[in-house]
């Protein structure tokens, strides 16, 4: 990995708790003067100045660190998610927003990164039958194969011969670094249901060293240390490494206890990703039942016989509109898989309108709570109409082109 790591106990004596925030001000205005009170207590002598000069260097040291994951391979598939405020008296869903990971954020992450694998590479040098390690395989092939068909019926095609490929594919989509376009969005969300999760193993279990690789990150050996208050498998990896610092030939568990804990963990971690999931789309209904309707920038990713599958842009959920949610007497004509094409009566003095949708097509949709728990219903306003809507404004969409 080309570290040049120490391990050992230390203690960390800092001179100041900073939010991820804070560091963010400080990249993004270096020569920033805070006013008092603005930052946490800053102790041992320093001061804001000194504060802001280390986060930028550490902030340019995780840029080089970063340009060199991604030549060696790794991919990161950008996804917008959905985020939630809360109502402080009964807990429930005031307002959404989009998560964004800031560069402060990914700044950590880099160095986090480089702790886990200098102590996957102690961890396996020293016990190589019992090490716990984190191990990503490729794509689900039957599922990339599918996908590929359904960008290639976008026009799109995405080499997925390797990591790299695939994310040199996702930067052409982008409008600046880290932007996607909405055709990005729609790749990126086809691309991320073809990979396979992430999981938990004992080293001893494989032949060959070669078979530890993680995907995602394109390194050959991986595992989960930085976390140990929330994560049960970065504990053990803190007890391999604290019987190595005491020079144990053996560790604190034989392959049968890290194996099983193991396994145990990558079933955790993916029921806990089931049921955050399940929270996000709980919270989104419980949000929009409280709504009269939400209009907002999507794109189409699939059209059947009955209805239109449409990728919300500024979420990153998929809603499908269905013909008879679309109004009354209007028409629904389609070529499955190709286009659809729907006319709306004259209505409220306004004349017979109708609308041509291909796949990618850039549109406007209806979000209604269905009555059934977690259901959405999805909607088309008609054309003449978007002009009087407040559309939400996404890079690369424009409503007058709807």
């Amino acid at each position: 990995s080309g570290i040049n790591a120490e391990y050992g106990k230390s203690l960390i004596n800092s001179c100041c708790k900073l939010h991820y925030e804070h560091a963010q001000d400080m990249i993004d205005e270096p020569d920033r003067e805070y006013e008092e009170g603005y930052l946490p207590e800053i102790y041992n002598g320093y001061s804001d100045k000194d504060l802001s000069k280390k986060v930028n260097i550490l902030h340019n040291i995780a840029q080089i660190l970063r340009k060199k994951r991604k030549e060696s391979g790794a991919i990161s598939i950008q996804q917008c998610k959905i985020k939630f405020s809360l109502n402080k008296e009964d807990g429930m869903p005031s307002g959404l927003g989009s998560y964004k990971s800031k560069e402060s954020n990914k700044l950590i992450e880099e160095f986090m990164l480089k702790a886990n694998v200098s102590v996957a590479e102690k961890l396996v040098k020293h016990y190589p039958d019992n090490a716990i390690i984190r191990r990503h395989v490729g794509p689900k092939e039957n599922v990339l194969k599918d996908t590929k068909k359904v960008l290639e019926r976008m026009g799109i095609e995405v080499d997925t011969t390797s990591s790299k490929m695939m994310q040199e594919a996702l930067n052409k989509l982008q409008h600046a670094p880290n932007q996607p376009s909405p055709v990005g969005l729609v790749v990126a969300s086809l691309l991320a249901k073809c990979m396979s999760l992430a999981t938990y193993h004992s080293s001893g279990e494989f032949d060959s060293p070669v078979d530890y690789f993680h995907y995602g990150l394109s390194m050959e050996l991986y595992t989960h240390f930085t976390s140990p208050i929330r994560r049960y498998p970065d504990l053990i990896a803190h007890r391999q490494l604290q019987a190595i610092l005491e020079g144990k030939e053996t560790g604190p568990m034989d392959f049968d206890e890290v194996s099983e804990l193991a396994e145990l963990s990558s079933q955790k971690k993916y029921a806990s990703k089931l049921a955050s999931d399940k929270s996000g789309e709980l919270f989104l209904w419980l949000f929009l039942r409280e709504q009269v309707a939400m209009h907002e920038p999507a794109s189409v990713v699939e059209i059947g016989s009955e209805s239109i599958d449409v990728l919300v842009l500024r979420y990153g959920v998929q809603v499908r509109i269905w013909r008879d949610y679309i109004g009354e007497n209007v028409e629904f004509q389609v070529k499955e898989k190709e286009w659809a094409h729907i006319t709306w009566p004259a209505a409220d003095g306004k004349p017979k309108c109708s609308q041509r949708l291909e796949l990618l097509e850039n549109i406007v949709v209806v979000m209604k709570a269905g009555k059934q728990l977690f259901k959405i219903n999805g909607g088309l306003p008609r054309p003449d109409s978007i002009s009087e809507l407040n559309i939400p404004t996404v890079q690369g969409f424009a409503a007058e082109d709807v």
